[in-house]
């Protein structure tokens, strides 16, 4: 005799309401910020296919569209602030998309370490956004083509700092010299 059995957690969703989320709001986005038919297009059929087959990373190609709407029109504050949230949103939306089984449901409080570091990050963009923004004179023409390899080169030693100040001098924690305990395989026998 077999049963069908369904674990319920409280205070989760399904999974779908992740991938159908990112979609959602990077569409939205994409509509909102770009104003070419084209890349509404490209957009949404990404977006859709991520929905189906996050693995093929159709959201990062729909969050690419996005930014495309802020590099091919009229610079804005606004615009540009609204464009730095919804590529970072969107962003980890999709991240938690991808990495989440169709079938599965996920915990709500799973969610808040990874809204917390967005909220963190957000307060840090927006400012230098804003800073960048009124740091520089509106000029019209090729008068911001210097700020793409400075930003480049900015986040590229920002990061290697991050990468380099983050690795711990240590053994390897999935060998051991004790053979009587064997590898360390992540609790998996």
């Amino acid at each position: 005799m077999t049963h069908a059995h369904e674990l319920r957690v409280p205070g989760s969703m399904p999974a779908p309401v992740l991938r159908v989320g990112a979609a959602g709001l990077i569409v939205g986005g994409v509509l909102l910020l770009n104003p070419y038919p084209m890349w509404w297009t490209i957009a949404v059929l990404s977006a859709l296919l991520s929905v189906l087959i996050p693995r093929t990373m159709g959201s990062w190609v729909a969050i690419a569209c996005l930014a495309m709407g802020v590099v091919l029109t009229e610079p804005s504050a606004v615009r540009t602030a609204l464009a730095v949230l919804l590529v970072h949103v969107a962003h980890v939306v999709a991240s938690w998309a991808w990495a989440v089984p169709w079938h599965s449901r996920i915990r709500l409080r799973v969610l808040l370490p990874g809204v917390r570091r967005l909220l963190v990050i957000q307060a840090i963009a927006q400012t230098v956004a804003a800073a960048v923004v009124l740091a520089v004179p509106p000029l019209h023409g090729p008068g911001f083509s210097w700020l793409a390899p400075l930003g480049a080169a900015v986040l590229a030693g920002a990061s290697a700092t991050v990468l380099r100040l983050s690795t711990v001098a240590g053994p390897d924690p999935a060998s051991t010299d004790d053979p009587a305990t064997g590898a360390n395989v992540g609790g998996r026998s």
